[in-house]
């Protein structure tokens, strides 16, 4: 009776190791993860916009990878060179169709630029903010 339950018990721990690793592995090839810099393209649409001091305008954000394919549920990071004239949403995840949309405040008179960035890659966003 001893080896019996011995026998079931590694069966079972056998089969839970099986259906962990099944897990990861489906998990795992569903992720979008670039492997290197030149397996993903930025796309920033429009490229420079105009706003006035206390308005905001969205931006579209595009990732591509090798083979024009939209990369989706990646998170894309934006920062704005100067964030007193307009300032940036700091993260957006990309949706199934590989875009992520950002809203751009403008602060006060003048011009920056809005950088994004993924996996080593960055894209710019011209920004020209004008008074009231």
């Amino acid at each position: 009776m001893r080896k019996v339950k011995s026998v079931n018990h590694r069966k079972l721990t056998l089969l839970s190791l099986l259906i962990i690793l099944s897990s990861f592995l489906f998990l795992n090839s569903c992720a979008q993860i670039p492997r290197d810099e030149e397996e993903l393209t930025i796309i920033v649409r429009p490229f420079k916009i105009t706003l006035h001091s206390g308005s905001e305008n969205n931006v579209c954000v595009t990732l591509l990878d090798k083979d024009s394919g939209p990369l989706f549920g990646l998170k894309i990071k934006a920062l704005s060179a100067a964030p007193h004239i307009a300032t940036v949403t700091p993260e957006t995840i990309t949706d199934a169709t590989g875009k992520a949309f950002f809203t751009i405040h403008g602060v006060s008179p003048g011009t920056t630029s809005i950088i994004f960035s993924i996996a080593g890659q960055k894209a710019k966003l011209r920004v020209i903010s004008l008074d009231r």
